[in-house]
């Protein structure tokens, strides 16, 4: 479905090329173990067994499967039958009792860049792939692309995870976040809109019910406690954030690895199939959460010098201080000045302001959402802003552009590859 990049800030930005792992549990903890120490990847899943590879492969974004088949699999038809399909490279290891034509067989499905006999040599195989992955994306799409058309021209690919966020409060990110998750399921992506404010305001800007709300996802961590906890808004699902600071307190202290943090919230939400999640990040302790889970910023700041020296702030707080926490790359940061107008800071001083704060360039601005009141007082009726106020319908529609417009049409499917690598011996023995 989609990229969930990490980023790496040493000198250059390098963006993590994900893998899923399959294997039994002690030879999949081991390959984990190998790729969770390097910076260029970053393991999304381990799968254990067979029944649960295809539908991982179905649902879980990735570049690369590790699959070491030598104790996963009854015969050649059912490894064949898990790799037929995936998108990405995958590299194999077969048992020491596979014969050549059944390697061969293997080695000849699109998707498979290695096959090796009784293990995967990852010891000297870690560059290879990483370099195997870097070229496909090139080859795949634009280097600054975002998004990528499906080959045809149809649809997009991918998943774009949405934290809208200031840590300035009364900038207007829910108001932000509401209008943007709605002008994107109107584009036809399937969207979430997750709030994350306590209390939380998207229900009351939405017109919508407290409950069901976050704390029964969080009472039931599952794509079906999920699915238990929406609300709709047309054809936007909606889960309401905190109904008070003491449930924020609890998610705040609690550990991202925990199946209630919100990274594991984002990602049941990706395997439910939605294409763009919105995530209104509120200027809380819990931001640092959000951020970790997404793979796209949209700043919003207030046009004023001292909107300008907090977004400086806040980006320096992404790109540095939070840098090896999070999978946003630099290019997917991207900022919006809310109320603007004749009498505030223009355009152009308050970028240069905020340039001039963190001592580089800031972050393009996409859109500029004017003051007008008419937006408060459409809310307040219990209506949508986008739908009422076209001057900032406008700004929402260049923010979404920005963020989740298609950028131009995939590569064709990566050829049939001559440089493949078939590790096993050449021994005839019946497996």
């Amino acid at each position: 479905m989609t990229d969930w990049n990490t980023v790496q800030y040493t000198q250059t930005v390098v963006e993590a090329v994900t893998v899923v792992i399959a294997a039994e549990i002690p030879r999949a903890n081991a390959i984990y173990n190998q790729f969770s120490a390097d910076a260029r990847f970053r393991a999304v899943v381990q799968v254990n067994n067979p029944q649960d590879l295809a539908a991982r492969l179905k649902t879980t974004p990735a570049e690369v499967l590790l699959l070491d088949a030598t104790n996963f699999f009854n015969g050649l038809n059912e490894v064949v039958a898990a790799l037929t399909g995936f998108g990405g490279h995958a590299y194999v290891a077969l048992p020491l009792a596979a014969e050549r034509k059944d390697a061969d067989a293997v080695a000849q499905i699109d998707c498979v860049k290695g096959v090796y006999q009784a293990e995967l040599p990852l010891a000297r195989l870690l560059g290879q792939i990483y370099a195997d992955a870097v070229a496909a994306r090139s080859a795949a799409r634009p280097a600054d692309a975002l998004w990528n058309a499906q080959p045809g021209g149809g649809g997009v690919r991918g998943v774009r995870i949405v934290a809208v966020w200031n840590q300035a409060g009364g900038v207007g990110k829910t108001t932000v976040s509401t209008n943007l998750a709605v002008e994107a399921a109107r584009r036809g992506l399937a969207t979430l809109l997750i709030g994350l404010g306590a209390p939380d305001d998207t229900a009351l800007i939405l017109g919508l019910r407290r409950e069901p709300n976050i704390n029964l996802y969080r009472s039931n961590p599952s794509q079906e406690g999920l699915k238990m906890a929406l609300q709709k808004v047309g054809p936007l699902d909606v889960l309401v954030g905190f109904p008070d600071v003491l449930s924020e307190a609890q998610a705040i202290s609690t550990p991202l690895s925990d199946p209630t943090a919100i990274p594991h919230l984002v990602q049941a939400a990706v395997y439910a199939g939605y294409a763009a999640i919105i995530l209104d990040a509120p200027p809380t302790a819990l931001a640092s959460a959000a951020l970790s889970a997404a793979n796209t910023l949209a700043l919003v700041c207030r046009p004023s010098l001292e909107g300008a020296m907090r977004a400086a702030e806040a980006y320096r707080m992404v790109a540095e201080r939070l840098a090896c926490e999070h999978r946003i790359p630099p290019e997917g940061i991207v900022a919006v000045l809310n109320r603007t107008g004749p009498t505030r800071m223009p355009l152009a001083d308050w970028s240069k302001a905020a340039s001039s704060a963190v001592g580089r360039p800031f972050p393009r601005i996409v859109a500029e959402i004017p003051d007008e009141p008419r937006v408060s007082q459409t809310q307040d009726d219990r209506r949508i802003p986008l739908e009422q106020v076209d001057s900032f319908a406008r700004g929402i529609r260049s923010l979404a552009d920005a963020i989740f417009s298609p950028v131009g049409a995939a590569g064709q499917p990566e050829p049939k590859k001559n440089g493949r690598r078939l590790m096993l011996p050449g021994v005839k023995v019946s497996w």
